[in-house]
């Protein structure tokens, strides 16, 4: 099964390109976008300390889904340790005539997506006949948009990831595989540890399931658009969720 995958060095990244490595499903090619030091919207403090050449490790973890990743492991060294084939951009805009250049010239079908989250795909990188694989961190279709794992727990008490393509419309395209999570833990850091390795485990099910097979898809049609959540809101939703475990 060949894919290549589309990453910066957020979390999100590390636990996808560290888990699918010890599933033994290695991408063929990475673009790595650099962000040269630029804070990230989805940056821990741990991120703006951390260079390639660290030994230093720090493993998260979700118990109750026996998944884990390095959060101190770069996604270069992560890369270069395991002899993986890349592109460095030094450009974070998945947009730019760099990206969608480099993403032409890509020889595999698949691309996983974990590029800045505060970039959307647009027309021109969507036309390069790629499919790109991106995994949600919601129920689809009744939780689209953005910030849906709080919305979800606050609502329903539920938690789950969607496996889809992208396309032009906010998470609209073609579901793949989606899950619902039941864990037991407390105190867990929603946005840098949750949301991350439930993401990677979701993916690694759906690959392991799957092998990347187009013609499995559920219906993807409904459900409502969630905005940013509101801190207050947020605040809630954590808390209900260690109240109920």
């Amino acid at each position: 099964m060949n894919f290549s995958m589309l990453l910066t060095n957020n979390n999100r990244s590390k636990a996808y390109l560290q888990n699918l490595i010890k599933n033994n499903f290695i991408p063929s090619k990475i673009l790595f976008l650099n962000n040269n030091n630029k804070t990230l919207i989805e940056h821990t403090e741990n991120d703006k300390l951390i260079s390639e050449d660290t030994n230093q490790i720090f493993v998260r973890k979700l118990i109750d889904l026996d998944i884990s990743f390095d959060e101190k492991e770069h996604v270069l060294k992560t890369i270069k340790k395991n002899k993986i084939s890349f592109v460095e951009i030094n450009n974070l805009d998945v947009n730019s005539k760099d990206v969608v250049e480099e993403v032409a010239n890509i020889e595999d079908n698949y691309i996983i997506y974990s590029g800045p989250s505060s970039y959307i795909l647009g027309k021109e990188i969507l036309s390069k006949n790629k499919k790109f694989i991106h995994v949600h961190p919601g129920l689809l279709p009744a939780y689209r948009g953005s910030t849906t794992i709080y919305y979800s727990m606050l609502l329903e008490s539920k938690i789950g990831c969607s496996v889809i393509f992208l396309n032009e419309r906010i998470d609209e395209g073609p579901l793949l595989y989606k899950k619902e999570y039941k864990i037991s833990e407390k105190g867990i850091d929603f946005d840098y540890v949750l949301d991350p390795l439930i993401r990677s485990k979701a993916l690694v099910e759906y690959f392991k399931i799957s092998k990347i097979n187009p013609s499995i898809q559920e219906s993807n049609e409904g459900g409502s658009i969630f905005y940013v959540i509101h801190p207050l809101l947020k605040h809630l939703s954590i808390i209900k969720y260690n109240k109920e475990l």
